[in-house]
């Protein structure tokens, strides 16, 4: 619409539109020699353009371009590519090796801090590869006005690469993995009833035995269901957690530093978090954070007591922190064009 009202005045403001789109059909009711089909099809291109003209001129014209409002969903965290010939498939001796990695945060989180780190290979034989990158600065989240996200890019580059003359070939299969935090915000609308067995009064909101969540929050652990139960003395909440990406691995964030090599079964799959009402009224929750995946799912069981009043609506706040890994690999063939 916002197109189509953007061409037609390029021959005179958004007002002259509107003129011309009134008098048009000002002439259409008047003109007896229309039939029924033409009168409807100038009606509603008339209708259009009005429209598309008064969400033009909302823009301003030092607004940014309209867009769809913007919601958290997706089940990406830090994604990571090989940017194209780099590393190539096929290396010969006496050239470099250099692996471009391309990054870009697809969730909805801003990472303060991504590590790279670049295995695979044996260090003597591919010599000079430095095999950590540490981004010097944050990886900004997708949003409404960056729906790809962040975008940053890691090079690592060899020395000249020699294989011995007796060795032919060498495959080795680079291995790139990310560590770094990454938090999960959901924010599902429920009914509090602080009076669930009060059956006569009329109330604002009733009590779903079950809320949907989306089934992703722009990270890669997500709430997928939250389930709720209204007592005469309480709210219980049953929130559901899956990590939706089955090569990554969720680990304690506070092990930030012993990733990727040195995490063992203490730090894996655990997640801290906290559950909140409208207000900052906190939760009584089991098992206590941090709580432990097990086979990438985990139910957190919340319960709110002193609540009072009438059934209301408000959002209950499910905030998720963790350490996150991901990895790719490309399998490079290098040539020994010494051999004898």
């Amino acid at each position: 619409m916002i197109k189509l009202t953007e061409k037609y005045l390029k021959g005179g403001s958004c007002k002259t539109v509107e003129e011309r789109a009134k008098r048009g059909l000002s002439m259409t009711l008047l003109n007896p020699l229309l039939n029924r089909t033409t009168f409807f099809s100038f009606t509603l291109v008339a209708l259009f353009l009005l429209a598309g003209c008064g969400a033009f001129e909302q823009r301003g014209k030092n607004q940014p371009p309209l867009t769809a409002a913007f919601t958290a969903t997706g089940t990406e965290g830090v994604i990571m590519n090989f940017a194209i010939d780099q590393p190539p498939n096929i290396v010969f001796t006496g050239a470099p090796i250099s692996v471009l990695v391309e990054v870009r945060n697809k969730g909805t989180f801003a990472v303060p801090a991504v590590a790279l780190y670049l295995s695979g290979f044996d260090p003597a034989i591919i010599q000079g590869l430095t095999n950590t990158y540490l981004f010097p600065q944050q990886i900004d989240a997708k949003s409404q006005f960056n729906p790809e996200g962040g975008y940053q890019t890691a090079s690592f580059v060899s020395s000249p690469v020699q294989l011995p003359q007796s060795m032919i070939t060498y495959k080795p299969n680079f291995l790139v993995t990310a560590c770094y935090p990454y938090q999960t915000n959901s924010n599902p609308l429920v009914c509090i009833d602080p009076r669930p067995q009060d059956k006569l009064s009329d109330k604002a909101c009733t009590v779903l035995k079950a809320y949907p969540t989306g089934g992703g929050q722009g990270a890669p652990v997500a709430v997928t269901n939250v389930e709720s139960e209204a007592t005469p003395t309480s709210m219980f909440f049953r929130i559901h957690l899956q990590n939706l990406q089955p090569q990554g691995v969720v680990y304690d964030i506070g092990a930030l530093s012993q990733c990727p090599n040195q995490l063992d079964y203490t730090a894996l799959n655990k997640i801290n978090y906290q559950v909140t009402l409208a207000g900052g009224k906190v939760a009584s929750c089991q098992p206590p954070s941090p709580i432990r995946l097990a086979n990438n799912l985990a139910t957190i069981f919340c319960k709110f007591d002193g609540l009072s009043g009438a059934a209301y609506q408000t959002p209950l706040t499910i905030k998720l922190d963790y350490g996150y890994k991901n990895s790719i690999s490309r399998m490079v063939e290098i040539q020994n064009t010494q051999t004898t």
